[in-house]
């Protein structure tokens, strides 16, 4: 992860956090902006003052469009930016620690420890010439002090605990002979294989029938509380966070739109985004799909504009007069002039 400039002190307060909270967040991002090219030339800047917090033991979902930079927020807060992005400015702290200019070494330390991510496609990051039970040993040797046979026995464990039958004989196979659902569910349990704080979840059910989905997304926030760690959930579906995560987070080009607790903000959006992420979802009650209208903005330069302004059935001149600053209104944070 590139060197970035000091956190901003005028930034905005934490966004996410719960009135009356005293304990710190497990993770907490800060005004992230990332770009790719040269800052000489009019480069690409696809986030922009990223404002994101998960508590302790809490189930955070980040929603949003394809393109609207939710994997890439997790692929920063991991340290692994794709090759010509870099941290332009921000914050991001794992249990208190700023990661922005730490050394590769101290976030291969953190990765797989203090935080693991599950990828959307178990069979493309997994290794395909390791057993599966092998690589899940692996990791627990790196991150802890167990030897060779203890680390195999943990790794049998872990994948009877997520529910894969024969695991003793199943861990010595390879991931080409694990199904999809079954894949997913070992990619969980190297995820969790070390008792990491912070779980990511990248579109965990990706490529899976309504039926598997439902079931991992079950064992996922099972497992998460039994260990009591946090769970930030990326997904496209509004309706999965509804179902799965207390709080939730929205995105849009690049930037938070809302976030606060699931219930009331998918109850009563106040940005127009959301809301028309729940009627895309058919989260409310409607007789004809919905498709929202337009094409997300190209992010060349940092936006003069709010982001949706393109888009929005509510838009008016006030919206094209500078980006709307994330502002506490009620009990969440909403970025919207109309709000």
């Amino acid at each position: 992860m590139s060197p970035a400039a000091a956190p901003d002190a005028t930034a905005p307060p934490a966004v996410d956090a719960q009135p009356g909270a005293a304990a710190a967040p497990v993770l907490d991002v800060a005004d992230l902006t990332v770009g790719f090219g040269s800052a000489a030339k009019r480069r690409s800047i696809p986030l922009q003052g990223i404002h994101l917090q998960v508590a302790a033991g809490e189930r955070m979902a980040l929603v949003g469009e394809s393109g609207s930079g939710k994997s890439l927020t997790a692929a920063a807060v991991l340290g692994l930016l794709p090759e010509g992005a870099e941290v332009i400015r921000g914050s991001i702290r794992l249990d208190g620690e700023e990661l922005i200019g730490a050394s590769e070494r101290r976030l291969r330390a953190l990765r797989g420890g203090s935080m693991a991510i599950m990828f959307q496609n178990p069979r493309a990051s997994l290794n395909p010439v390791l057993t599966v039970g092998g690589q899940i040993a692996e990791v627990i040797r790196v991150h802890g002090s167990a030897g060779r046979k203890e680390s195999w026995a943990q790794a049998v464990e872990l994948l009877a605990e997520m529910g894969i039958p024969n695991a003793a004989r199943r861990a010595k196979d390879y991931v080409h002979q694990f199904s999809g659902g079954m894949a997913q569910r070992a990619a969980l349990a190297m995820a969790l294989s070390c008792r990491p704080d912070l779980l990511i979840a990248d579109e965990p059910t990706t490529g899976l029938d309504a039926t598997l989905a439902q079931q991992v997304l079950e064992l996922v926030v099972e497992r998460v509380a039994m260990r009591d760690a946090s769970l930030l959930l990326i997904t496209h579906d509004i309706a999965v966070a509804r179902s799965h995560c207390e709080r939730t987070t929205v995105m849009y080009a690049g930037r938070v739109m809302e976030s606060g607790p699931t219930a009331s903000l998918t109850g009563d959006p106040k940005n127009p985004y959301t809301a028309a992420l729940l009627k895309a979802f058919g989260t409310v009650d409607q007789r004809r799909m919905y498709a929202i209208g337009g094409v997300v903005p190209t992010l060349l330069g940092e936006l003069a504009e709010c982001a949706f302004a393109d888009r929005c059935p509510q838009a008016g001149p006030e919206c094209r007069d500078g980006v709307p600053e994330l502002r506490r209104l009620e009990d969440r944070r909403v970025a919207c002039v109309k709000a």
